[in-house]
């Protein structure tokens, strides 16, 4: 639900998953699969880094079910030198988008304390190399207005708008004001 004038819910799509932009782990980083237990792990960095949203112990589930070979295979978890769980993304699907199967980038968070380093970028490599190895030809996401920082990063990686209709163009256009030098700045946003 949009909280003020000016943000919306937005969707992007990525019609295929060919000539992904590649990042590779920092030195000391890494990349682990879903663990059981890792649910308040994900709570905890939803809480840190998301400051739009409320999260609760009941939104893991209600988001992603409980079965855990399906979220050793779709959910990454970022540690930082220490050991620490910094990060976090999924790798998850929609059999109905669209009418058909479509992967989905699902809850990208990187705790406040690592933000800004590039590590958002390496998380989206890793979820969208995790979505084609999955099987998934063409993956979407949701996002909002609001988030600037990460719209601008989903373009980077060949997301294109999705406009259904005359509140989705006023959103993109809103962002093309907010991303100025972004690729959005040649995109047709009108909706027809």
């Amino acid at each position: 639900m949009a909280r003020d004038s000016s943000e919306f819910p937005v969707v992007m799509v990525r019609p295929d998953l060919e000539g992904l932009p590649q990042y590779d782990l920092p030195a000391g980083f890494s990349l682990r699969a879903y663990r059981p237990g890792d649910e308040a792990e994900w709570l905890r960095i939803h809480e840190l880094a998301d400051r739009y949203n409320t999260f609760t112990a009941s939104t893991f589930a209600e988001q992603f079910g409980t079965d855990a070979e399906v979220l050793r295979q779709r959910q990454l978890y970022l540690c930082d030198p220490a050991g620490a769980t910094i990060g976090t993304v999924t790798a998850w699907f929609d059999d109905e988008f669209h009418g058909g199967r479509w992967g989905r980038v699902h809850w990208v968070a990187v705790v406040p304390a690592f933000q800004g380093r590039g590590l958002g970028r390496l998380l989206m490599s890793a979820v969208c190399n995790r979505l084609r190895q999955l099987g998934h030809r063409r993956a979407y996401l949701t996002s909002n207005t609001v988030r600037v920082r990460a719209i601008g990063l989903y373009l980077k990686f060949g997301f294109v708008p999705e406009i259904r209709n005359q509140r989705d163009a006023r959103a993109w256009q809103l962002l093309r004001q907010r991303l100025p030098d972004s690729a959005l700045a040649k995109m047709d946003l009108a909706w027809r």
